[in-house]
C-alpha cells in the first residue's frame, strides 16, 4: 500500500476511534454546578452595593441599569454553560429554563419599567414596578437550582 493511501486510512481509523470512544465532553453534574454557582456568585458580589452612593433619581436608574446588564449577562453565561448528559443535563435545562423566564419575562421587564419610572419622577409607576418585582415567585427556579446544586443561583 502506498503512503498516499494509507495516510486518509489512518486518519478515518483514528476518527473513528474517537467517535466509538464517545468523546465525553460533557461536564459532570458537580462541574456544572461549580460553574453554576461561580456566575451567580460573581453576579451578587458585582450588585452587591450597587445602589449605595446613589440619592438621585437619575442615579438609582443607573444603578438600575448596571442591574439589569449583569442579570442578563448572568443568564447569557447561564444558557451557554455545557450541561451533563442524561438526567441531570436534563435537570441543569429545566434549571436554567425556570430561571432564564423568572429573569427575562418578569425580572427585567419589571426592572426596566422601574428605570423608567425613576427617570420620568414618576413614584406611582416606579411603586408598581417595585411590587411588581417583589411579587415575581422564583420558588420553582431556586429549587430546581438546588437539585442541580447550584444554590449560590437560588435565593
Amino acid at each position: 500500500m502506498d503512503r498516499f493511501v494509507a495516510a486518509p486510512l489512518t486518519v478515518i481509523v483514528l476518527a473513528l476511534g474517537l467517535v466509538a470512544c464517545g468523546g465525553d465532553d460533557a461536564p459532570s453534574r458537580a462541574d456544572f454546578a461549580a460553574d453554576a454557582n461561580e456566575i451567580c456568585q460573581n453576579a451578587e458580589n458585582e450588585l452587591q452595593d450597587v445602589a449605595q452612593d446613589a440619592s438621585s433619581p437619575d442615579e438609582i436608574a443607573a444603578a438600575v441599569d448596571k442591574v439589569i446588564d449583569q442579570t442578563q449577562d448572568s443568564v447569557d453565561k447561564l444558557k451557554d454553560l455545557e450541561r451533563p448528559e442524561g438526567a441531570d443535563g436534563e435537570a441543569a435545562q429545566k434549571f436554567v429554563n425556570a430561571l432564564e423566564t423568572d429573569i427575562e419575562d418578569k425580572g427585567i421587564p419589571a426592572l426596566e419599567d422601574l428605570r423608567d419610572a425613576l427617570k420620568e419622577n414618576d413614584q406611582q409607576a416606579a411603586q408598581k414596578a417595585a411590587q411588581r418585582l417583589q411579587a415575581i415567585q422564583t420558588t420553582n427556579s431556586d429549587r430546581l437550582a438546588r437539585d442541580v446544586g447550584a444554590k449560590s443561583c437560588a435565593d
